[in-house]
């Protein structure tokens, strides 16, 4: 006769990890997950602006927390944590990054003195001001998105074939990669996929903390035109040459998006249903 052999385990815990990339529409994804989680989403920062917190900081955090489901975070960096009984689901958004760059001066206006960024955006027009990041602040921007995904967001040389490499296979593996310009196609399969370990989730949102020109961002088409009536030609070709690496790295995160919402049962009409749930949102707003 077989012996059956039963061993004491820990139930499955499932745990949501945003990587918040600064103006990359994070804010927006933190009232998503506030909203969809109550007390058990929470934001976990170092104590310092320059802090970087890795697996072994968001395993203690959650093991100091049994109700947590979901937390947020501009300082946390890969790896995703490991933890026996526990597991992460990491999630980060991409931008393009010449939008992104222009969002830094809008932003810097809107907060106005408060940051050393808004005090340079109220010293200077845009063109000005970029072209200051690029002679005293390049790691404010350049391939800066590739640098936190591969790097911990270390600017210590310029990136290169192998970087974008390892941060696509970054975002093939992120159980939610997403594009700022491709927002709720990322979000609906997020829910159709991340929905049995985490059943009551819902992604349905209204933009927080916009700072893109104009309000909103612009269409990817918009983006290149926009950028160079703004900055000028050449300019704009050092920014273009700065981002080889996170240019070719929204591109693919953008593909792999829409490669996984094909792959989601009625998935036009999920997302109909999707932006519909978000426009009611904002009513009641």
């Amino acid at each position: 006769m077989t012996r059956d052999i039963r061993l004491e385990v820990p139930r499955d815990r499932f745990v949501l990890v945003h990587h918040h990339i600064f103006k990359n529409a994070g804010s927006t994804i933190d009232f998503a997950l506030e909203r969809s989680f109550g007390d058990a989403f929470a934001t976990v920062h170092g104590t310092h602006d320059d802090a970087r917190l890795f697996g072994d900081d968001i395993v203690a955090v959650a093991q100091a927390n049994p109700a947590l489901k979901a937390l947020s975070s501009h300082h946390v960096r890969h790896p995703r944590p490991v933890a026996r009984g526990i597991t992460f689901f990491d999630l980060c958004l991409v931008r393009h990054p010449l939008a992104r760059a222009r969002s830094l001066y809008t932003y810097g206006r809107k907060v106005g003195a408060s940051s050393w960024l808004g005090a340079l955006a109220m010293q200077h027009d845009e063109r000005a001001f970029i072209a200051h990041l690029v002679e005293h602040a390049p790691h404010t921007f350049a391939d800066a998105q590739a640098r936190l995904l591969v790097h911990g967001g270390l600017f210590h040389r310029a990136l290169g074939a192998r970087d974008l490499e390892a941060a696509q296979a970054l975002i093939a593996d992120m159980a939610v990669p997403g594009v700022v310009e491709c927002l709720d196609e990322a979000l609906v399969t997020a829910e159709y996929y991340l929905r049995p370990c985490f059943p009551t989730l819902d992604f349905a949102y209204t933009p927080q903390n916009v700072s893109a020109p104009g309000g909103s961002p612009p269409t990817l088409d918009a983006i290149d035109d926009a950028c160079r009536a703004a900055w000028g030609d050449a300019l704009y070709a050092t920014m273009v040459a700065l981002n080889g690496v996170d240019l070719a790295l929204h591109a693919f995160t953008l593909a792999e998006v829409r490669r996984r919402l094909a792959t989601v049962p009625g998935a036009d009409a999920r997302l109909a249903a999707f932006r519909a749930r978000c426009a009611a949102l904002a009513d009641v707003g």
